[in-house]
Protein backbone atom coordinates (compact mmCIF):
# COMPACT_ATOMS: atom_id res chain seq x y z
CA UNK A 1 0.00 0.00 0.00
CA UNK A 2 2.72 2.62 0.81
CA UNK A 3 4.51 1.48 -2.60
CA UNK A 4 1.56 2.13 -4.13
CA UNK A 5 0.80 5.77 -2.61
CA UNK A 6 4.57 6.31 -3.14
CA UNK A 7 4.23 5.94 -7.00
CA UNK A 8 0.76 7.53 -7.74
CA UNK A 9 2.72 10.79 -5.78
CA UNK A 10 5.95 10.26 -8.33
CA UNK A 11 3.39 10.37 -10.88
CA UNK A 12 1.82 13.06 -9.91
CA UNK A 13 4.87 15.25 -9.41
CA UNK A 14 5.89 14.00 -13.54
CA UNK A 15 2.38 15.39 -14.41
CA UNK A 16 2.80 18.79 -12.74
CA UNK A 17 6.76 19.11 -13.98
CA UNK A 18 5.50 18.41 -17.55
CA UNK A 19 2.27 20.89 -17.66
CA UNK A 20 4.83 23.09 -16.45
CA UNK A 21 6.62 22.72 -19.23
CA UNK A 22 4.47 23.57 -21.72
CA UNK A 23 4.20 27.17 -20.11
CA UNK A 24 6.34 30.30 -20.16
CA UNK A 25 6.20 31.82 -16.59
CA UNK A 26 8.16 29.28 -14.30
CA UNK A 27 9.65 30.87 -11.04
CA UNK A 28 12.79 29.43 -11.32
CA UNK A 29 14.33 31.34 -8.06
CA UNK A 30 13.85 33.71 -5.48
CA UNK A 31 15.51 35.31 -2.51
CA UNK A 32 13.84 37.74 -0.16
CA UNK A 33 10.16 38.74 -0.10
CA UNK A 34 8.46 38.11 -3.33
CA UNK A 35 4.83 37.49 -3.68
CA UNK A 36 2.41 35.79 -7.03
CA UNK A 37 -0.79 37.20 -6.88
CA UNK A 38 -0.08 38.63 -3.34
CA UNK A 39 1.04 35.64 -2.05
CA UNK A 40 4.35 34.73 -1.22
CA UNK A 41 5.84 32.40 -3.61
CA UNK A 42 7.12 29.10 -1.69
CA UNK A 43 9.56 26.66 -4.09
CA UNK A 44 10.20 23.48 -2.72
CA UNK A 45 12.70 21.03 -4.43
CA UNK A 46 11.81 19.71 -7.82
CA UNK A 47 8.56 21.97 -6.83
CA UNK A 48 8.27 25.44 -9.00
CA UNK A 49 5.18 27.77 -9.30
CA UNK A 50 3.93 29.22 -12.50
CA UNK A 51 2.48 32.54 -13.26
CA UNK A 52 -1.02 32.89 -14.92
CA UNK A 53 -2.28 35.44 -17.77
CA UNK A 54 -3.40 37.90 -15.21
CA UNK A 55 -1.04 37.28 -12.41
CA UNK A 56 1.33 39.58 -11.04
CA UNK A 57 4.83 38.93 -10.10
CA UNK A 58 5.81 41.09 -7.00
CA UNK A 59 9.31 41.88 -4.79
CA UNK A 60 9.48 43.68 -2.23
CA UNK A 61 12.72 43.37 -0.14
CA UNK A 62 14.16 40.53 -2.72
CA UNK A 63 14.69 39.57 -6.38
CA UNK A 64 13.21 36.64 -8.74
CA UNK A 65 14.04 34.91 -11.50
CA UNK A 66 11.21 33.66 -14.09
CA UNK A 67 11.43 31.09 -17.60
CA UNK A 68 10.05 32.32 -20.62
CA UNK A 69 10.61 30.92 -23.53
CA UNK A 70 13.51 28.62 -24.45
CA UNK A 71 16.74 30.19 -23.21
CA UNK A 72 14.81 33.79 -22.31
CA UNK A 73 15.35 34.47 -18.55
CA UNK A 74 13.59 37.60 -17.02
CA UNK A 75 15.03 38.84 -13.87
CA UNK A 76 13.61 41.03 -11.34
CA UNK A 77 15.21 43.87 -9.39
CA UNK A 78 13.92 44.21 -5.84
CA UNK A 79 10.35 46.65 -5.84
CA UNK A 80 9.53 45.14 -9.27
CA UNK A 81 5.74 43.97 -10.27
CA UNK A 82 5.99 41.95 -13.71
CA UNK A 83 2.20 41.23 -14.57
CA UNK A 84 1.86 38.08 -17.14
CA UNK A 85 -0.17 38.66 -20.61
CA UNK A 86 0.34 35.81 -22.86
CA UNK A 87 2.22 32.09 -21.36
CA UNK A 88 2.30 30.16 -24.16
CA UNK A 89 6.22 29.07 -24.30
CA UNK A 90 6.99 30.51 -27.67
CA UNK A 91 5.06 33.78 -27.38
CA UNK A 92 5.43 34.87 -24.46
CA UNK A 93 3.97 38.81 -22.90
CA UNK A 94 4.48 40.29 -20.12
CA UNK A 95 3.83 43.65 -18.61
CA UNK A 96 6.23 45.51 -16.51
CA UNK A 97 4.53 47.83 -14.59
CA UNK A 98 6.67 49.02 -11.66
CA UNK A 99 10.89 48.63 -11.10
CA UNK A 100 13.50 46.96 -13.49
CA UNK A 101 14.04 43.89 -14.94
CA UNK A 102 16.80 42.68 -16.55
CA UNK A 103 16.18 39.88 -19.97
CA UNK A 104 18.80 37.20 -21.47
CA UNK A 105 17.08 35.78 -24.23
CA UNK A 106 18.66 32.53 -26.26
CA UNK A 107 16.81 31.56 -29.38
CA UNK A 108 15.31 34.90 -29.91
CA UNK A 109 14.14 35.37 -33.57
CA UNK A 110 14.08 31.72 -34.59
CA UNK A 111 10.95 30.09 -32.53
CA UNK A 112 10.81 32.64 -29.81
CA UNK A 113 8.82 35.63 -29.16
CA UNK A 114 9.10 37.98 -26.07
CA UNK A 115 7.39 41.18 -26.03
CA UNK A 116 7.31 43.89 -23.07
CA UNK A 117 5.02 45.85 -22.55
CA UNK A 118 5.67 50.06 -20.20
CA UNK A 119 3.43 52.38 -20.81
CA UNK A 120 1.32 51.25 -23.17
CA UNK A 121 5.18 50.94 -25.59
CA UNK A 122 5.59 47.74 -26.84
CA UNK A 123 9.27 46.64 -27.20
CA UNK A 124 9.76 43.21 -28.29
CA UNK A 125 12.96 41.45 -28.41
CA UNK A 126 15.03 40.47 -31.96
CA UNK A 127 18.15 38.97 -30.97
CA UNK A 128 19.78 37.34 -28.52
CA UNK A 129 21.20 39.29 -25.60
CA UNK A 130 20.45 41.16 -22.99
CA UNK A 131 18.56 44.20 -22.00
CA UNK A 132 17.31 46.18 -19.03
CA UNK A 133 14.22 47.51 -18.70
CA UNK A 134 12.60 50.50 -16.23
CA UNK A 135 9.11 51.59 -15.84
CA UNK A 136 7.84 54.61 -13.98
CA UNK A 137 8.77 58.22 -14.12
CA UNK A 138 12.06 57.19 -15.41
CA UNK A 139 11.07 54.39 -17.91
CA UNK A 140 13.66 53.66 -20.34
CA UNK A 141 15.04 50.90 -22.42
CA UNK A 142 19.21 49.48 -22.35
CA UNK A 143 20.66 47.59 -24.62
CA UNK A 144 23.48 45.84 -23.53
CA UNK A 145 23.91 43.35 -26.70
CA UNK A 146 21.40 42.29 -29.17
CA UNK A 147 18.77 44.33 -30.55
CA UNK A 148 15.22 45.31 -29.71
CA UNK A 149 12.28 47.14 -31.03
CA UNK A 150 10.50 49.54 -29.24
CA UNK A 151 7.77 50.55 -31.45
CA UNK A 152 8.95 51.21 -35.01
CA UNK A 153 13.02 51.88 -33.54
CA UNK A 154 15.76 49.61 -33.19
CA UNK A 155 17.70 49.76 -30.36
CA UNK A 156 21.14 48.16 -30.50
CA UNK A 157 24.17 47.03 -28.34
CA UNK A 158 25.35 50.12 -26.10
CA UNK A 159 22.28 52.44 -26.58
CA UNK A 160 19.84 53.41 -23.72
CA UNK A 161 16.45 54.96 -24.54
CA UNK A 162 14.37 56.82 -22.66
CA UNK A 163 10.65 56.07 -23.27
CA UNK A 164 8.87 59.20 -22.21
CA UNK A 165 10.63 60.94 -25.46
CA UNK A 166 12.43 58.37 -27.41
CA UNK A 167 16.07 59.98 -26.99
CA UNK A 168 18.36 57.91 -27.48
CA UNK A 169 22.25 58.09 -26.12
CA UNK A 170 25.27 55.90 -25.90
CA UNK A 171 25.96 54.58 -22.12
CA UNK A 172 29.40 52.82 -20.83
CA UNK A 173 28.50 48.78 -21.08
CA UNK A 174 31.53 48.49 -18.92
CA UNK A 175 29.85 50.60 -15.76
CA UNK A 176 27.01 47.67 -14.51
CA UNK A 177 24.86 47.75 -11.78
CA UNK A 178 24.04 45.00 -8.95
CA UNK A 179 21.28 43.48 -11.23
CA UNK A 180 23.59 43.55 -14.00
CA UNK A 181 26.49 41.14 -11.63
CA UNK A 182 23.64 39.35 -10.09
CA UNK A 183 21.99 38.41 -13.11
CA UNK A 184 25.29 37.58 -14.23
CA UNK A 185 25.83 35.04 -11.29
CA UNK A 186 22.88 33.49 -12.14
CA UNK A 187 23.56 32.88 -16.00
CA UNK A 188 26.88 31.50 -13.92
CA UNK A 189 24.53 28.41 -11.71
CA UNK A 190 22.43 27.98 -14.78
CA UNK A 191 25.23 26.96 -17.45
CA UNK A 192 26.76 24.92 -14.41
CA UNK A 193 24.17 22.74 -14.10
CA UNK A 194 23.87 22.59 -18.19
CA UNK A 195 26.80 19.96 -18.79
CA UNK A 196 25.48 17.18 -16.87
CA UNK A 197 22.33 17.58 -18.02
CA UNK A 198 22.70 17.60 -22.01
CA UNK A 199 25.09 14.68 -20.81
CA UNK A 200 21.49 12.95 -19.62
CA UNK A 201 20.16 13.71 -22.64
CA UNK A 202 22.17 12.04 -25.40
CA UNK A 203 23.13 9.15 -23.06
CA UNK A 204 19.69 8.39 -23.18
CA UNK A 205 18.21 9.36 -26.44
CA UNK A 206 20.66 10.33 -28.63
CA UNK A 207 18.32 11.98 -31.61
CA UNK A 208 16.11 12.51 -29.44
CA UNK A 209 16.73 16.72 -29.28
CA UNK A 210 16.92 19.00 -31.66
CA UNK A 211 15.87 21.93 -30.81
CA UNK A 212 16.64 24.58 -27.56
CA UNK A 213 14.65 24.13 -24.86
CA UNK A 214 14.66 24.04 -20.67
CA UNK A 215 15.64 20.86 -19.24
CA UNK A 216 15.14 20.09 -15.27
CA UNK A 217 18.45 18.74 -13.46
CA UNK A 218 17.56 17.56 -10.21
CA UNK A 219 21.17 17.07 -9.19
CA UNK A 220 21.42 20.75 -8.99
CA UNK A 221 17.23 21.05 -8.63
CA UNK A 222 17.62 23.71 -11.53
CA UNK A 223 16.73 23.90 -15.26
CA UNK A 224 19.00 24.84 -17.64
CA UNK A 225 19.28 25.77 -21.63
CA UNK A 226 20.10 23.51 -24.20
CA UNK A 227 20.60 24.15 -27.53
CA UNK A 228 19.47 22.38 -30.46
CA UNK A 229 22.61 22.21 -32.11
CA UNK A 230 26.21 23.32 -30.98
CA UNK A 231 26.74 25.73 -27.99
CA UNK A 232 24.84 29.36 -27.08
CA UNK A 233 27.45 31.12 -26.13
CA UNK A 234 25.87 33.46 -23.25
CA UNK A 235 26.71 37.12 -23.60
CA UNK A 236 27.23 37.20 -19.88
CA UNK A 237 30.68 35.01 -20.67
CA UNK A 238 29.18 31.18 -19.89
CA UNK A 239 28.54 28.52 -22.40
CA UNK A 240 25.34 26.34 -22.99
CA UNK A 241 26.25 23.09 -24.72
CA UNK A 242 23.73 21.09 -27.00
CA UNK A 243 23.59 16.90 -26.08
CA UNK A 244 25.45 16.23 -29.37
CA UNK A 245 28.37 18.47 -28.85
CA UNK A 246 28.93 17.94 -25.47
CA UNK A 247 29.04 14.16 -26.02
CA UNK A 248 31.49 14.56 -29.19
CA UNK A 249 33.69 17.21 -26.99
CA UNK A 250 33.94 15.94 -23.47
CA UNK A 251 32.71 12.57 -22.83
CA UNK A 252 33.58 10.63 -26.18
CA UNK A 253 36.55 11.97 -27.64
CA UNK A 254 38.26 10.55 -30.38
CA UNK A 255 40.01 7.53 -29.02
CA UNK A 256 43.63 6.92 -28.80
CA UNK A 257 45.89 5.70 -31.86
CA UNK A 258 48.52 3.64 -31.21
CA UNK A 259 52.01 3.56 -34.23
CA UNK A 260 55.07 1.14 -33.96
CA UNK A 261 55.47 -2.30 -34.53
CA UNK A 262 53.30 -5.02 -33.54
CA UNK A 263 53.31 -6.80 -30.18
CA UNK A 264 50.58 -4.57 -28.20
CA UNK A 265 52.63 -0.89 -28.44
CA UNK A 266 54.86 -2.08 -25.31
CA UNK A 267 58.32 -0.61 -25.17
CA UNK A 268 61.60 -2.79 -25.19
CA UNK A 269 61.97 -2.05 -21.59
CA UNK A 270 58.58 -3.76 -20.97
CA UNK A 271 56.49 -0.03 -19.72
CA UNK A 272 54.00 1.56 -21.82
CA UNK A 273 55.30 5.27 -23.34
CA UNK A 274 53.75 7.59 -20.78
CA UNK A 275 52.28 10.50 -22.54
CA UNK A 276 51.81 14.36 -21.29
CA UNK A 277 49.05 16.06 -21.60
CA UNK A 278 49.79 19.61 -20.98
CA UNK A 279 45.72 20.81 -21.65
CA UNK A 280 44.84 18.02 -18.96
CA UNK A 281 47.30 18.47 -16.63
CA UNK A 282 48.29 15.13 -16.15
CA UNK A 283 49.49 12.11 -17.51
CA UNK A 284 47.39 10.36 -19.70
CA UNK A 285 48.50 6.45 -19.57
CA UNK A 286 49.90 5.13 -17.01
CA UNK A 287 52.85 2.62 -16.74
CA UNK A 288 52.74 -1.21 -17.33
CA UNK A 289 54.86 -3.75 -17.94
CA UNK A 290 55.22 -6.50 -20.53
CA UNK A 291 56.96 -7.66 -23.85
CA UNK A 292 57.53 -5.81 -27.04
CA UNK A 293 58.31 -3.29 -29.23
CA UNK A 294 59.17 0.01 -29.33
CA UNK A 295 55.79 2.03 -29.76
CA UNK A 296 54.36 5.43 -29.29
CA UNK A 297 51.33 6.85 -28.21
CA UNK A 298 49.10 9.95 -29.29
CA UNK A 299 46.24 10.97 -27.29
CA UNK A 300 43.70 13.63 -28.53
CA UNK A 301 43.80 17.10 -26.25
CA UNK A 302 41.23 18.72 -24.61
CA UNK A 303 39.65 21.54 -26.32
CA UNK A 304 41.86 24.98 -26.17
CA UNK A 305 41.14 26.84 -23.42
CA UNK A 306 38.90 24.51 -21.65
CA UNK A 307 39.94 21.23 -19.64
CA UNK A 308 38.15 17.26 -19.69
CA UNK A 309 35.70 17.42 -17.10
CA UNK A 310 34.01 14.48 -14.79
CA UNK A 311 30.03 14.12 -15.10
CA UNK A 312 27.48 12.50 -13.84
CA UNK A 313 23.95 12.01 -15.04
CA UNK A 314 21.08 14.18 -14.69
CA UNK A 315 17.47 13.29 -14.77
CA UNK A 316 13.97 15.21 -14.62
CA UNK A 317 11.15 16.73 -16.87
CA UNK A 318 11.65 18.72 -19.94
CA UNK A 319 10.26 22.46 -21.00
CA UNK A 320 9.96 23.75 -24.95
CA UNK A 321 10.74 20.67 -26.48
CA UNK A 322 12.82 18.64 -24.50
CA UNK A 323 11.80 15.13 -22.89
CA UNK A 324 11.78 13.63 -19.69
CA UNK A 325 14.43 12.40 -17.46
CA UNK A 326 14.59 11.73 -12.96
CA UNK A 327 17.57 13.47 -10.01
CA UNK A 328 17.86 15.65 -6.34
CA UNK A 329 19.86 18.72 -4.60
CA UNK A 330 19.53 22.21 -2.89
CA UNK A 331 17.57 24.76 -4.16
CA UNK A 332 20.14 27.42 -4.58
CA UNK A 333 22.39 29.75 -6.71
CA UNK A 334 21.64 31.58 -10.05
CA UNK A 335 23.48 34.13 -20.58
CA UNK A 336 23.64 37.32 -26.87
CA UNK A 337 24.93 34.26 -28.27
CA UNK A 338 26.02 32.00 -31.09
CA UNK A 339 24.45 28.55 -32.02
Amino acid sequence: MRLLVLLSALAASAVAQSLLSAKSGLIHYTEGDVLLAGKPVELKISVFQTMKPGETLATEEGRAEVLLGPGVFLRMNDHTQVKMINGEITDSRIELKDGTIIIEAADSVKTNRTLVLVGGQEIVINKDGVYSITAGPQARVRVWSGELAVGSALLKGGKVMMLADGKVEKFDKEQTDSLYRWASRRASYVAMANMSAAKSVQADSPRGWTTGGWYYNSFFNMFTYLPGHGAWNSPFGYRYWSPGSVMAIYYQPPPPTYSGGSGGGFSGSGAWQSSYNPNLGYSTIGGRTGGGVNGSVAMPSAPAGGSAPSGGASTGGSMGGGRSGGGGAPHSGGGGGNH
